[in-house]
């Protein structure tokens, strides 16, 4: 009788741990292919832009406008930048823990030269600022709380402009502490509905506070 007792109290406590692995969200790049990421200083003057294919590739441009870096052959400025593309790779850190982006692969397109003059400005390719091989970011959702939210990345992602006492992530954040670089993801202009916020977006754990 107390080894079926005993075998009753373990399938007791194995079965809110099964429904809760059951429960646990799970997401694919394809849950976030229609965002474009942005990481930029809020008011022009550089950017970088990207977006992230169901299978993980990313294609991306970044561009620095430097209108003071001018000289008597290029009297408008400077504007650094390029063109690129890569692999992320996205995974729970650990069992509750948040979901993380890595960049597995980081190149620029071919074709680009290294300087060029045209229209008296000078167009320099460059890396892109924000993105490295081997950093890794942590995925925020739509809805986590702000308070949980890590000071650099309420900096980049610009959340007092929007609102002082914004209570929750109105959209998809990127960060990585190490490097201090926060994307910000929102649906792309040329997305099928880019417009349409009736469908249910993916909930990411956070990482805790």
């Amino acid at each position: 009788m107390k080894k079926f007792l005993c075998v009753l109290l373990m399938l007791a406590l194995l079965v809110p741990a099964a429904l809760a692995e059951e429960a646990r969200p799970q997401v694919t790049f394809a849950d976030l292919q229609h965002l474009e990421w942005t990481f930029s200083s809020g008011v022009g003057a550089w950017y970088t832009t990207m977006r992230i294919q169901a299978d993980g590739t990313f294609t991306g441009d970044f561009h620095d406008s430097n209108m003071g870096e001018s000289e008597e052959a290029y009297p408008n400025g400077t504007v650094y930048g390029c063109l690129f593309h890569g692999q992320m790779r996205l995974e729970q850190a650990g069992e509750n823990g948040p979901w993380t982006m890595t960049v597995e692969s980081l190149e620029l397109d071919e074709g680009q030269v290294p300087e060029a003059l045209e229209d008296g400005i000078r167009f320099v390719t460059a890396d892109p600022y924000g993105l490295t091989l081997g950093q890794q970011m942590i995925l925020y959702a739509p809805g986590t709380p702000v308070e949980q939210l890590p000071e650099g990345f309420r900096f980049w992602a610009h959340i007092g402009a929007f609102d002082e006492n914004l209570e929750a992530l109105p959209f998809y954040g990127l960060y990585s502490e190490e490097d201090d670089v926060g994307f910000i993801g929102e649906p792309a202009m040329d997305a099928e509905n880019p417009d349409d916020t009736t469908q249910p977006l993916p909930t990411v754990p956070a990482a805790n506070p």
